[in-house]
């Protein structure tokens, strides 16, 4: 999965920007974006927080995209276009700390920066760094919104929570995520706090799907991008995060469509994804 084709990418860009929409939706609206002119949505991927960003904004703001994938890129361009927000938008391949360098001079630089999933370890070897950087590419009383998806506090296998427990270690492992310590992926409120941004906020914005029916984008998050990506960490570190032979076996039948023991045949099947929004301004 590390290694992972044109088209996986692209089914995995397209898949979960459908499935966080309405959170990354109800995400950027709590930025208070009136009155901002200047927007930069991080690492923009398929383009879910730049339609959100263009939409929640005022008609006259202007949001640039920066990612350095350029078939990302032109996932969000033809997304914008559909979503008749292609004349606010622009998108830019670029390194987003160098973007963020050019922003820090005076005059250049923007009134609010949007980034989801993006400042974690396996971005950044620095991620405090990043955060810093985002910081001082912000206008006078600009925000900042740093967005997690939340994917390793997520329920994705309800009762059987040991399996899905050592899977989250096998998937990280896979990533390099470390176990602890100062680059820790859910440290975003601390470096928040350590760019010198004032009045950090911290919302909690859950996503829930039950019955799984009425949710037309979570099988495919779950069969697409999910399920593949648990089992690859399984096969690769699942014996070094201490699985054993059946709990191998176990994982493997609740995550193959058509076992007997499919977790998504079970009636009571629910998903519940805890989405973090950390925000912080700029004093000035």
């Amino acid at each position: 999965m590390r290694d992972m084709t044109k088209d996986t990418v692209t089914t995995y860009l397209l898949t979960n920007r459908a499935f966080v929409a309405p959170t990354v939706a109800e995400a950027v609206g709590a930025l208070g974006l009136g009155g901002r002119r200047r927007l930069l949505d991080a690492g923009t991927g398929a383009g879910g927080g730049l339609v959100a960003l263009a939409r929640a904004a005022d008609p006259e703001a202007r949001v640039t995209g920066v990612d350095r994938n350029a078939d990302a890129l032109a996932l969000a361009a033809a997304h914008a276009e559909a979503e008749g927000v292609a004349d606010r938008v622009e998108l830019r391949q670029a390194d987003l700390l160098e973007t963020l360098e050019e922003a820090a001079r005076p005059g250049a630089g923007f009134d609010a920066i949007w980034a989801s999933d993006v400042i974690w370890p396996g971005n950044f070897p620095d991620p405090e760094a990043a955060v810093a950087a985002l910081a001082g590419a912000l206008n006078p009383g600009g925000v900042l919104g740093l967005f997690s998806s939340g994917y390793y506090q997520a329920t994705f296998l309800p009762g059987h929570s040991w399996v899905q427990q050592k899977l989250r270690v096998a998937s990280q492992l896979n990533w390099g995520i470390p176990g602890d310590g100062p680059t820790h992926n859910e440290r975003l409120a601390h470096w928040t706090l350590a760019s010198g941004l004032r009045e950090p906020r911290l919302r909690l914005i859950p996503r829930v799907v039950f019955p799984l029916a009425e949710d037309p984008t979570a099988r495919p998050y779950l069969e697409r991008v999910v399920w593949p990506e648990l089992l690859d960490a399984a096969r690769g570190r699942g014996r070094e995060a201490g699985m054993s032979e059946e709990e191998l076996a176990r994982a493997a039948a609740l995550m193959t469509p058509g076992h007997d023991d499919y977790i998504l045949d079970e009636p009571g099947y629910h998903l519940l994804h805890p989405m973090l929004l950390v925000t912080a301004r700029r004093g000035g």
